[in-house]
């Protein structure tokens, strides 16, 4: 199955990053020298994925301005005779089909509701990918999480997808954890601990913001409630009640998490991504020495 079709979330406040985010959209922040969630669109473009429906606060416009063209910049530049420069930007409005959506305030928070909001771009979908706008896999080259994700969904059968990532005992309470059933050499969901207390996780799997679903995830989101306790509406509730009555198959990427949704992961991810220069590499090396 080729999976055309994506949903990235990229409408809250971004807290951990006040006061930066004040000002700055929390997926605008760099990774070097592209935005976090340029490395997300670039993955699923890698994978295949031809439109991704962006759902943004009703507040904010910097992914309008950055994933549309800027006639503007194209016609200063070539005003000045300076028109090859914008080979650094073209690529960007042209990677795939950009749709934005605006989430009100008035909108339940959480981070199922973006789904329902783009209901109607993904309803005649066979399948789309849902991820978060603030984390990425890092697969530098041709490779690309999405795709694999993809080749799991198809060969499983399976009407949902979730991933998860390996996190040491010590960590595991401050993730939802996944309780996991086998069947035909896949292992699928039972259901997701959310933050189980040390020594009662039922497997070391964590899961992150990367799914697949089927246009039948709308009759749960529907109907679903919201969290007793923070009064938001979680797409890890989403699916573990698909998982009830679904087979919701378990993906674990083999290349590197990186989570740049707070200053100590956002830190490492342009660590990780600088370290691909052996040049930079060395001198952050040296530098990092010279701290101490």
């Amino acid at each position: 199955m080729q999976i055309k079709t994506a949903l990235i979330t990229a409408a809250g406040f971004g807290t951990r990053f006040l006061p930066i985010t004040k000002t700055i959209q929390k997926e605008m922040l760099p990774i070097m020298d592209r935005p976090l969630i340029d490395y997300v669109v670039e993955d699923l473009v890698k994978a295949g994925v031809e439109k991704i429906i962006f759902i943004i606060s009703e507040h904010n416009m910097q992914l309008i301005h950055y994933f549309r063209e800027n006639q503007r910049l194209y016609s200063y530049l070539e005003e000045m005779g300076k028109l090859e420069q914008y080979e650094k930007v073209k690529y960007i409005h042209e990677q795939a089909e950009f749709v934005f959506i605006r989430q009100p305030d008035s909108a339940l928070y959480g981070t199922a509701t973006p789904v329902l909001l783009a209901e109607d771009e993904l309803k005649d979908e066979p399948a789309f990918f849902v991820f978060m706008g603030d984390d990425f896999i890092y697969q530098p080259g041709e490779g690309s999480a999405a795709k694999q994700m993809a080749e799991v969904f198809e060969k499983s059968e399976a009407d949902g997808l979730v991933t998860c990532i390996e996190k040491p005992d010590s960590e595991l309470s401050k993730y939802g954890v996944a309780k996991l059933k086998s069947q035909n050499g896949f292992q699928f969901l039972a259901t997701l601990i959310e933050k189980p207390a040390p020594g009662t996780a039922p497997s070391n799997l964590a899961n992150i913001s990367k799914y697949i679903f089927k246009p039948n995830v709308f009759e749960i989101l529907k109907h679903q409630k919201p969290d007793p306790k923070s009064g938001e509406l979680y797409i890890t509730d989403t699916a573990t009640l698909l998982a009830q009555d679904h087979q919701v198959v378990v993906y674990k990427p083999a290349e590197e998490y990186l989570d740049g949704g707070n200053p100590l992961g956002w830190l490492k991810a342009n660590l990780t991504v600088a370290f691909q220069d052996p040049k930079i590499k060395q001198e952050i090396g040296q530098f990092l020495h010279q701290l101490g």
